[in-house]
């Protein structure tokens, strides 16, 4: 079991550093902070695709213990007493989701699964950690959190290694674009969940059923390049993947908290029509877009009512001055 070296509470990025050694009273005052991280779901993200999570406290830790029960969670001593409690220190990676390793919903899978641990494990040992925990756990009380072991990224380095897709069901980290382009590297290199035809299937198949899939050119799914909404033929793309930049004519609420936000089309009379199913309609914020926003939006188009639509998984707002 490793020793203690040191523990603190870090500044947020771009803020100088404190001075000195943390005060002794700190490993006190996470112990009263993490019960109430427990509270409650993690917070969905304001709407950008640079997303706001995490925004809780950031831990600096060296030398703890750590336990890696798979390729996204791990139990580590995160309020510095010598030793860890299951209940309060159980950490699940943001943006991450490893290959099962016990029979689930999701089916279980040894052969990339085993791999995706060996892999974290790797990373966090002996490391210097750094964790920007979300503000609160999720619904099974385990800590959120963005992990650094010295420079690494390691949520990040995981999807590049292909040891797990790049998971947007809930939050969307702030390099967003980094994690796409990650997951589409790893993919077209066939690296992990992405190395066999029959992995690539199952990983593809799950995403699909999320709203998603690799930006990668060699992905059949996924339609290279960002398209115009004022130029394309929206059924010309029917069951892709595709990236778009349009100007925002009209939003509604639809029921069942559906939005549909309708962007210029090619003609006056066919405006290209978009929607966001929740919990899609609020992470990207469609009820704060106004007339002439302009866009970008990702998702899947698929035939409704005898017309593609495209059903919204990310939104980029590009005019800010036009989305309050």
């Amino acid at each position: 079991m490793w020793h203690i070296a040191s523990l603190h509470v870090a500044p947020r990025r771009g803020h100088p550093p404190a001075r000195g050694r943390a005060p002794a009273a700190l490993p006190a005052l996470l112990r009263a902070l993490l019960p109430a991280l427990a509270a409650a779901a993690l917070a969905l993200g304001s709407g950008d695709a640079r997303g706001d999570a995490p925004r809780g406290p950031v831990v600096e830790l060296e030398r703890v213990p750590v336990s890696v029960l798979d390729g996204d969670t791990f139990d580590v001593d995160l309020d510095g007493n010598g030793h860890i409690d299951l209940r309060r220190e159980r950490v699940r990676l943001l943006y991450v989701d490893t290959p099962e390793l016990h029979d689930s919903p999701k089916g279980q899978d040894l052969r990339h699964g085993q791999p995706a641990k060996a892999a974290l494990e790797q990373l966090l040992a002996g490391a210097a950690l750094r964790l920007e925990l979300a503000p609160e756990p999720d619904r099974y009380g385990r800590s959120l959190a963005l992990v650094w072991a010295g420079a690494v990224e390691i949520n990040l380095r995981l999807i590049a290694q292909g040891h797990s897709y790049f998971d947007t069901r809930y939050a969307l980290p702030a390099r967003y674009e980094d994690y796409a382009e990650a997951e589409g590297a790893a993919f077209s290199a066939r690296r992990g969940i992405w190395s066999t035809k029959k992995s690539r299937t199952r990983y593809l198949a799950r995403l699909r059923r999320e709203g998603k899939t690799p930006r990668a050119r060699d992905n059949a799914l996924f339609a290279p390049g960002v398209q115009r909404a004022e130029r394309m033929r929206p059924d010309d793309f029917n069951g892709r993947y595709v990236l778009v930049e349009g100007r925002v004519l009209r939003v509604r609420a639809l029921n069942n908290e559906v939005w549909e936000a309708l962007l210029a089309g090619a003609r006056a009379d066919r405006p290209l029509r978009a929607v966001a199913l929740p919990p899609a309609g609020a992470r990207v914020g469609v009820a704060r877009w106004r007339a002439d926003t302009r866009v970008r939006l990702e998702g899947f188009v698929r035939p409704y009512r005898g017309q593609a639509e495209l059903q919204i998984h990310v939104a980029h707002v590009l005019d800010g001055t036009k989305a309050p």
